[in-house]
């Protein structure tokens, strides 16, 4: 086994580049192939948490080992911090994305595949305050093995806001953008969910 620094996971039609650090190439190209079910796989940026994988739902995966793909950046100049840029080339400094440090206390999300690439400025589905996200890991695996669709209580949905950007990311502020309710998980159609906290 080899571990490389970094490499990036594209899956299906959502845009995001999933940073997953020292990890084989080699194994995880196999593990992948030949999944007949779900995978975790702990991802450090954009969002920096725990990955649940169905490969039979995402369709597609691309798994690069370098991530350099070039180009401007769809909306202007990359950003000054954060994980890898989803389109350009390396970024200019920073670390992962903020959500997803563990935080005591903090408050659990939930990322789901979007049309658009998880940075700062993306919405993240915050979850009730004591959810226990080793708990909802498990469910949407089980979801995703042939269970029940999952019901998830959702006590706001946020936005990371991209105006502090100099702030180290534990302190970075979350900014709330739309009121609370539930989603609805079919394991047979959701390709993945990232699990994380956002520092309290």
């Amino acid at each position: 086994m080899n571990p490389e620094p970094n490499l990036w996971l594209q899956i299906g039609t959502d845009p995001t580049p999933w940073v997953l650090a020292d990890t084989d190439y080699d194994s995880l190209a196999a593990r992948l192939a030949g999944a007949t079910g779900p995978l975790v796989l702990p991802v450090v940026s954009p969002l920096q948490g725990r990955l649940v994988l169905s490969p039979r739902a995402a369709g597609t995966l691309s798994l690069l080992r370098t991530p350099w793909v070039g180009g401007p950046h769809p909306v202007g100049n990359p950003p000054t911090v954060g994980g890898p840029h989803p389109v350009g080339g390396e970024p200019s400094g920073g670390g992962p994305h903020p959500v997803g440090n563990q935080a005591p206390g903090g408050s659990p999300v939930v990322y789901l595949p979007s049309v658009t690439a998880a940075n700062p400025g993306s919405p993240v589905n915050v979850l009730a305050p004591g959810t226990n996200l080793a708990t909802v890991e498990q469910d949407i695996i089980n979801a995703m093995d042939g269970g029940p669709s999952l019901r998830l209580e959702v006590v706001e949905r946020d936005i990371v806001d991209a105006t502090n950007v100099g702030l180290p990311p534990a302190a970075l502020p979350v900014s709330a953008r739309s009121g609370s309710g539930q989603l609805v998980l079919n394991g047979a159609t959701l390709a993945f969910a990232v699990l994380a906290q956002i520092p309290a």
